[in-house]
């Protein structure tokens, strides 16, 4: 990932996390922030008036009103939407988002003619380094920053809810429930008795290999040819034995049952509560294609990314000898059914509904890039939209007004702004 990129995907965690409130520091990085977030919910979607997108970013986005008239005209600049006008007056867009690696690079070049400022530039480093593991908050201040900003920066993270500080093992951990956002107890205690360093080696090595069954890695003593000390595969075994990660499990009759490991569910900020039973779905795929590449009863699977893209386009996978204990789980998720063939296998057949499509396609993602695209988009803003204006509005009106909040200046500022009101300085 590039700056570009790492500024925009960080933008829009910070923004997300902060909801509805306003933070006076963060200017650049709301506008960025926001850009991101109504353009991941827009695309693809046919022509929105411009009153309905409106209301529905308000309501579903926290995305002010006043603010969308920018934002959209931001979008404009970058192409990620055309505007239709009356005049000066926005009636309508047409959105023109690309994929979702793209949209990060579009809006950060956006973000890169512009200057942040130290806070927000802080603001961003910091989440960068709590989205790898938590850490000892002793390590923040030594990022180069001036200690105001640090200690600034933390009370903007906690107060928006991207920072959350936890006290174990006589040690202050930082973490984000952006990336963790189960378990935070467990996780400090962790990064407090190992280290931050080995907690984060382990979790990029998983991301590397999404799925890999625990057993496999006690067995071998590496990931993706990466050697693993014993207490690193101690560190491992927490992960999953504590349900800090919570594997999908499968039993068989040839090889028992299995944990098979992947990196914690994201948070809000980053799993929309849309998304979260099609992220659950998206693991047990993956978990069922591994079952088969790495503890096969007889023949194994050369390619989980091949088996995957098969039953994207095909909505079926072959029928083999293990298909029955292999993909059972899946059945039992309303993923997909067994279907008996003429020889006595099972065939998997997908069930056709764009949450199973779309829980492949994360299945996919999760296998090739280590991580689902897409997550943070709301389905339910989506739908209101489709419905138009007058749905948007009954559901605003059925809803209790939103009040915006505003985080408390630092003494720094609140000291320069009574200046101003009282001593006409």
């Amino acid at each position: 990932m590039n700056k570009n990129q790492e500024l925009a995907l960080r933008s829009h965690d910070i923004i997300t996390g902060l909801g509805n409130k306003e933070v006076p520091e963060f200017e650049l990085l709301t506008e960025i922030g926001n850009m991101v977030k109504l353009a991941l919910n827009i695309r693809g979607l046919p022509i929105i008036p411009y009153d309905t997108l409106k209301m529905a970013a308000h309501h579903f986005l926290d995305i002010p009103t006043y603010m969308c008239k920018g934002i959209v005209e931001n979008l404009a600049e970058i192409e990620f939407v055309k505007i239709t006008s009356e005049g000066k007056t926005i009636k309508a867009i047409l959105p023109n988002v690309p994929f979702y690696e793209d949209i990060y690079e579009g809006v950060g070049e956006f973000a890169h003619t512009k200057q942040a400022n130290e806070t927000e530039q802080l603001a961003v480093t910091i989440l960068k380094k709590l989205t790898a593991s938590p850490i000892s908050s002793s390590t923040i201040y030594e990022l180069g920053a001036e200690k105001r900003l640090v200690e600034r920066n933390l009370f903007l993270g906690k107060q928006g809810n991207y920072i959350i500080d936890k006290r174990s093992r006589g040690k202050d951990i930082l973490l984000s429930p952006v990336y963790f956002s189960e378990n935070a107890d467990l996780f400090s205690d962790l990064v407090a008795k190992s280290g931050a360093k080995t907690v984060q080696k382990i979790l990029t090595l998983i991301k590397k290999a999404q799925g890999i069954p625990l057993h496999i890695i006690e067995q071998r003593k590496e990931i993706s040819g990466v050697k693993l000390t014993d207490s690193e595969i101690s560190l491992l075994k927490s992960l999953a034995h504590d349900s800090i990660i919570k594997p999908p499990s499968i039993k068989t009759s040839h090889a028992g049952e299995n944990y098979f490991l992947f990196t914690p569910k994201p948070g809000d900020a980053r799993l929309s509560p849309t998304k979260r039973e099609i992220y659950e779905r998206a693991m047990a795929l993956v978990s069922a294609v591994r079952q088969g590449q790495y503890l096969p009863k007889q023949y194994a699977i050369r390619s989980p990314y091949a088996i995957l893209r098969k039953l994207k386009n095909d909505y079926e996978i072959g029928a083999n000898t293990e298909a029955l204990e292999q993909y059972k789980q899946l059945t039992v998720l309303r993923v997909g059914k067994l279907v008996p063939t003429p020889t006595g296998w099972y065939k998997f057949k997908l069930i056709v509904t764009e949450e199973n499509i779309e829980a492949v396609g994360l299945a996919l993602d999760l296998v090739s890039i280590g991580e689902g695209q897409g997550l943070e988009v709301d389905d339910q803003m989506r739908l209101a939209i489709s419905q138009g204006q007058t749905y948007v509005e009954s559901l605003i009106s059925a809803s209790k007004l939103k009040e915006r909040e505003n985080v408390a200046l630092s003494e720094e500022h609140q000291e320069e702004v009574d200046n101003i009101f009282i001593g006409g300085v």
